[in-house]
């Protein structure tokens, strides 16, 4: 029965996937291989090989029977969607982080703060970069990828409701959620040209030129 299952798991399916990781066991040694395991798929994303990676290569990598992989993933999705829980949650941190500082009055040095500390995220973390490119490519992560730019954009959104940065003359999610998508695009790019840190820098930096030039007029 095992191959069919890789056929399954192994493949873009056509229909809905389970993306949930199954219950997490209460044993430390279950806890260990589950770490193991994301751990081994980390690896591989950070090597490029994001777009082979399946769960016999990861079986392989965390060095354990395949059995074990699908003992707590239903297939290579739900592996990277909880690489994807653990990157929403730091960017969460951080843009959270900013926004409620009362300090940062000036918005270019809160929303230059977001987008730094979330490319520094991503380049400190590298899988997160790759598993974040993955959304874009993978139909089973693409919804994942569109509730993390929403929640973004809202967060964004809400701070000019509030009335904060003086805010005027547009659609405050509309404006929030271009911004969202020029940053996604650019951190994209950004860590497609990861071997050569140069080039990649000065594309971010180029995109953030274009978020300033966007905003500035809905802002000053």
């Amino acid at each position: 029965m095992e191959p069919a299952r890789n056929s399954v798991n192994e493949q873009a399916a056509q229909d809905p996937v389970d993306l949930q990781r199954r219950v997490a066991p209460r044993q430390k040694r279950s806890q260990e291989r589950i770490e193991v395991i994301i751990e081994a798929t980390k690896r591989l994303l950070e090597r490029g090989e994001a777009d082979s990676i399946t769960t016999s290569t990861v079986a392989a990598e965390a060095n354990v029977p395949v059995s074990s992989v699908y003992r707590y993933f239903p297939n290579i999705y739900s592996i990277h969607l909880t690489i994807l829980e653990a990157f929403k949650a730091q960017t969460d941190g951080i843009i959270h982080g900013i926004l409620s500082d009362p300090d940062i009055q000036d918005w270019r040095v809160s929303l230059t703060g977001m987008i730094q500390g979330l490319r520094q995220l991503v380049h400190d973390t590298p899988s997160f970069g790759a598993v974040f490119r993955l959304t874009l490519t993978t139909p089973e992560l693409r919804g994942v990828r569109e509730e993390w730019n929403r929640r973004f954009a809202d967060m964004l959104a809400d701070r000019w409701r509030a009335g904060r940065d003086n805010f005027n003359g547009g659609d405050p999610e509309l404006v929030a959620r271009m911004i969202v998508e020029i940053y996604c695009a650019a951190e994209v790019i950004a860590f497609e040209r990861r071997a050569d840190p140069e080039v990649a820098d000065r594309y971010f930096a180029e995109a953030m030129r274009v978020v300033e030039r966007y905003i500035a007029p809905y802002l000053d």
